[in-house]
């Protein structure tokens, strides 16, 4: 899978609450962030991605991954209205970037926040941090205390 340029941004130089396209409820989609804002030397490159999806929001984390140019988390569901997740980048410097941004998620009737996605991570990124996997490279998530299949 190759990162949907449509829901890429381009980071601000200042620290401010940048906003992804809205998705429906039922949506299961890749957003993407790129990384050469952050990197301000030569050779300097992201090397950690952590994302903080707020319960509250009823977004699901299914993944999320560092390439060279980009970091990319596949979400699902949530509920309705603006919500806020958190993106921290480390670089190889030590510098650390900490980015809210927010996404609308609008009520769609046909919803399927139930079904489980089959979204994948892009081809050749890594998954940040290190997922557990089952045998069968499905990624693993934790669930009201329980490891679930993503």
């Amino acid at each position: 899978m190759m990162p949907c340029s449509v829901r890429s941004l381009y980071p601000s130089k200042e620290a401010i609450i940048q906003g992804f396209p809205s998705k429906n409820r039922g949506d299961a989609l890749d957003y993407s962030l790129y990384l050469s804002p952050f990197c301000c030397e030569p050779g300097e490159m992201v090397i950690r991605l952590t994302v903080d999806v707020p319960q509250e929001t009823g977004l699901k984390l299914l993944w999320s991954a560092l390439s060279n140019a980009l970091a990319t988390i596949g979400l699902q569901g949530g509920t309705p209205g603006t919500q806020s997740i958190i993106m921290t980048l480390e670089t190889s410097t030590g510098r650390r970037y900490v980015r809210p941004l927010r996404i609308i998620v609008l009520d769609d009737a046909g919803s399927v926040d139930t079904v489980q996605a089959s979204l994948s991570p892009p081809s050749g990124a890594s998954l940040q941090p290190n997922l557990l996997t089952s045998n069968n490279n499905y990624i693993l998530t934790l669930a009201d205390g329980r490891f679930l299949t993503a």
